[in-house]
């Protein structure tokens, strides 16, 4: 299940992730995504993975051809996660991107918006 905020008066796209993501969920954070960078230019992203399960194949492969060409309109990402995995991802990820990247655990999500919020 995907639950998807825009914080309104801000370029703060919250998404939260807790079990399945099908392609027509995916394609909702495309969307609100590209409407907020029509918006504000560059946007900033609070990440929350609760817990996964399956992700559409197709999902995936729309996510690889879409990040790459958008990461440049991302300048801060937070990734709210206890999956010690995804800690590793983000820092590995931290090579190819050029946002400014950050992880939390899910205890601390209000320290990530915090973060978010205080960035420039």
């Amino acid at each position: 299940m995907l639950t998807l905020t825009e914080i309104q008066g801000t370029n703060i796209l919250e998404f939260t992730l807790d079990g399945s993501l099908s392609r027509e969920e995916f394609d909702e954070i495309v969307t609100k995504a590209e409407e907020m960078i029509e918006a504000h230019g560059k946007i900033k992203i609070i990440e929350i993975v609760r817990h996964i399960g399956k992700i559409a194949p197709s999902a995936i492969w729309a996510d690889l051809k879409w990040e790459p060409r958008h990461l440049k309109y991302f300048t801060h990402v937070a990734v709210v996660a206890d999956q010690r995995w995804i800690d590793w991802i983000v820092t590995a990820s931290k090579i190819f991107i050029s946002a400014e990247m950050k992880t939390f655990h899910l205890d601390q999500l209000e320290d990530a918006r915090a973060w978010i919020n205080a960035a420039d």
